[in-house]
C-alpha cells in the first residue's frame, strides 16, 4: 500500500496565507487616454510617496510603502507583470484590488515604466500599465478585521487584540516590526493601562501577535503600513448537549485497542479521564499551553462537556450502534489536548495558533500513531464570503499539516453550524429548509476552509422524536435520511474550492409547533439548540457518575465520525500516506 501510493504526497503551497487564481498576464481593451492616464498614476505615485516621509506615528514601524493597485473592470493584472515593476504582491482583495508593497519607497522602476507608459520618455511602451485603474493608500478602516468592526474598543476598555503584520518574508525581519512594537508598548504603559505583548507567531507566511491596549494606542496602529489587520481575539463555538440516560446491564469490559493502531488528538475543551469508556483508550490528555495549570482550572480534564461528546465519537465511531449490540470496540487511540477554559473561552493571552502548534507538535512527535487531528471548533462570526482571503487559523492548519507532511497527518474540521436567525416562526424554518442553507450567512466558517483539511458538513438521520413519536407539535426540520443537517454550513472555499469536503450524520433539529390556532397564546421562539433522542447523535456524558451517555447535534459531531474512519484506514494500511488515505 505505500508503495503504491509513495508518489502522491502533499502538494506544496507556495504561499497559504495568500491564495490567488493565477493569470498569464495582462488582459483588456486598451485603453485610448494612454498620455492622460499614465499622468494621474504618477501623481498618485506622489500622494503614496509624501506620507511616508512624514508619519508622526510613535511606532514607524514601515520602511516599506505598502498600497493598493486598483485593476479596471474587465482587465486583469497578473503577479508576473507586478513584480516587473519593482512591486511585490501581498494579497488580491475581492473587488480585484492589489495590495502591494516595495522596499524602494521612490518606487524608482514603477515611476520609469509609467514615464514609458504615459510618453514622457521614449522606450518600451508597458501597455499592461493600462490595466491599472488607480493607485490608493490602504486606509485604518482597511485594517480592522470583522470581529472588531462589530465590537468597537471603547474608549475606557483595555482590549486583548489579535495583530497581523504583512509578512515580507523575512522572519528576522518581523522578529524586529514585532519587537519595535512591544517596546513602544512598555514605554507607554501605565498602571491604568497596562498594556503588553502577550503572545507572538511568525510563520513562512503568518505574523500575528496578542496585544493588550487602549482605544488611543488601537487608532495609532491602525495607521501603520505594515499591519495588516487587527481583530478580537475568536471564541469558540459549542453546541448545547442533553443527558441521555439510557439503561445498560452488565456492562462490558472495555478491550483498549492493539499499541500500534492509529490515534486520533482531539483538540478542544478535554476529557474526563475517569469515564470508564474513555480511560482505557487515553493515551494522554493535556493542558495546552498552560502546563502549570495557571489559567486552565481542572487540568486537563473536561468542563464543559464537548470535548468529551467528540472524543466519544472519534474513538468509538457509532456510540448509538455500540449500545444496542452492548459492545465497545475502540478502534482508536485518544489523545486530548484541552485548549479553553471552564467558561469554553481562549486564554486572551494566547494565542490559539500558538496554542494548536504547541498541541499538535507535542503529540505528533512524541506518538508516532497520531496521525489523525479533529478540531470541532469554529469561531462563527468568521464567515467566509467570495472572494475573501484565506482565513488566518486556517492558513496556520495548512502550514502545519505542509511542516509535518512526512509524518501523513489528516486533520478533519467540522464545517460550524449555522442558525437561520432570518426566520420568524418556527413553521418558517419548516418552508425555508433547505434554501436558506446557501444563504451567504450559512456558509463555512473558520478554519473550516482550510485547503489541506477534510471539511466536514453534516446529515440528518431522517428519524423523528422517540419519546414522543405520535406528537404532530414537535417536527423534524430536515426529517429525511441523508439531508443536510439544517445548520450545516455549505461552500465554496477559498478561491472556489469544494467544501465541505464529506458529510456525516450530525443530527436534526426538533421544533415545537404548540402554538394553536384560536387561543391568544405567545408563538414560542426558535429553539434551533433542542436534542431529541432519536434525531440527535448519542455519544459519551463528561457526568459519567450520573449518566454514561448524552445526546447533541452539531457538525462537530460529524467530524469525528470521519475522523474515527481515517484512523481505521491508517490502522489497516499503517504506510498510507495522508493523501492515501484522504481519497
Amino acid at each position: 500500500m505505500g508503495n503504491q501510493f509513495e508518489h502522491l504526497r502533499l502538494p506544496r503551497i507556495i504561499n497559504i496565507e495568500l491564495p490567488r487564481r493565477s493569470s498569464s498576464g495582462f488582459s483588456g481593451t486598451k485603453r485610448t487616454d494612454i498620455s492622460e492616464h499614465g499622468k494621474q498614476l504618477l501623481g498618485q505615485i506622489s500622494s503614496l510617496i509624501e506620507p511616508v516621509k512624514q508619519k508622526t506615528s510613535p511606532f514607524r514601524l514601515d520602511p516599506k510603502l505598502i498600497f493598493k493597485i486598483k485593476v479596471a473592470e474587465k482587465h486583469s493584472f497578473s503577479d508576473n507583470l507586478v513584480t516587473q515593476t519593482g512591486l511585490n504582491v501581498l494579497a488580491r482583495e475581492p473587488n480585484k484590488a492589489i495590495v502591494v508593497f516595495s522596499s524602494d519607497n521612490e518606487l524608482t522602476e514603477f515611476k520609469k515604466r509609467l514615464e514609458n507608459y504615459s510618453q514622457i520618455k521614449d522606450g518600451p511602451k508597458y501597455e499592461y500599465l493600462g490595466a491599472i485603474d488607480e493607485l490608493v493608500p490602504l486606509e485604518p478602516e482597511d485594517r480592522i478585521g470583522r470581529l472588531l468592526d462589530i465590537k468597537r474598543v471603547q474608549p475606557d476598555e483595555l482590549a486583548a487584540l489579535d495583530l497581523e503584520l504583512w509578512h515580507t518574508g523575512d522572519r528576522k525581519e518581523m522578529r524586529k516590526y514585532l519587537d519595535d512594537i512591544v517596546d513602544v508598548l512598555e514605554s507607554l504603559t501605565s498602571n491604568t493601562a497596562p498594556m503588553r505583548m502577550s503572545d507572538s507567531y511568525i510563520g513562512d507566511y503568518i505574523c500575528i501577535a496578542r496585544i493588550k491596549v487602549t482605544e488611543e494606542i488601537l487608532n495609532l496602529l491602525l495607521l501603520e503600513e505594515i499591519v495588516k489587520e487587527i481583530d478580537r481575539p475568536p471564541q469558540p463555538a459549542f453546541e448545547t448537549t442533553a443527558d441521555y440516560n439510557l439503561p445498560i446491564s452488565n456492562f462490558p469490559e472495555v478491550v483498549p485497542p492493539p499499541e500500534d493502531n492509529c490515534g486520533i488528538l482531539v483538540i478542544d475543551s478535554g476529557v474526563p479521564r475517569g469515564h470508564p469508556l474513555i480511560a482505557p483508550v487515553l493515551g494522554e490528555a493535556e493542558v495546552f499551553p498552560d502546563a502549570k495549570r495557571q489559567f486552565i482550572k481542572g487540568g486537563a480534564d473536561d468542563v464543559h462537556g464537548h470535548g468529551t461528546s467528540v472524543a466519544g465519537i472519534a474513538v468509538y465511531g457509532n456510540v448509538d450502534n455500540c449500545i444496542q449490540q452492548r459492545s465497545f470496540d475502540p478502534t482508536a487511540w485518544l489523545f486530548s489536548a484541552r485548549v479553553t477554559d471552564e467558561n469554553n473561552k481562549y486564554d486572551e493571552d494566547l494565542l490559539l495558533e500558538t496554542q494548536l502548534d504547541e498541541a499538535i507538535r507535542a503529540f505528533v512527535e512524541q506518538y508516532p500513531n497520531c496521525k489523525v487531528i479533529n478540531i470541532s471548533l469554529g469561531n462563527d462570526e468568521q464567515i467566509y464570503r467570495n472572494g475573501l482571503k484565506q482565513f488566518r487559523l486556517a492558513a496556520k492548519i495548512d502550514e502545519i499539516a505542509y511542516q509535518y507532511q512526512h509524518k501523513n497527518i489528516v486533520f478533519v474540521i467540522s464545517a460550524g453550524n449555522s442558525f437561520y436567525e432570518e426566520a420568524k416562526s418556527d413553521e418558517q424554518l419548516i418552508t425555508d429548509y433547505p434554501k436558506y442553507l446557501l444563504n451567504e450567512s450559512a456558509r463555512i466558517i473558520d478554519p473550516a476552509t482550510s485547503a489541506i483539511a477534510l471539511t466536514v458538513g453534516s446529515l440528518s438521520f431522517g428519524r423523528g422524536s422517540i419519546t414522543e413519536p405520535s406528537d404532530v407539535r414537535r417536527q423534524a426540520v430536515a426529517d429525511l435520511p441523508g439531508y443536510p443537517s439544517p445548520f450545516t454550513r455549505s461552500g465554496f472555499g477559498v478561491d472556489g474550492m469544494i467544501k465541505p469536503d464529506v458529510v456525516d450524520f450530525g443530527g436534526d433539529f426538533v421544533i415545537d409547533l404548540k402554538y394553536r390556532e384560536g387561543l391568544d397564546l405567545p408563538k414560542p421562539k426558535l429553539r434551533l439548540s433542542d436534542t431529541v433522542a432519536g434525531v440527535s447523535v448519542v455519544t459519551l456524558s463528561k457526568d459519567f457518575n450520573s449518566s454514561l451517555f448524552h445526546i447533541c447535534s452539531g457538525t462537530s459531531f460529524a467530524a469525528p465520525r470521519v475522523a474515527n474512519l481515517a484512523a481505521q484506514l491508517f490502522t489497516k494500511y499503517p504506510d498510507a500516506s495522508s493523501i492515501a488515505v484522504l481519497t
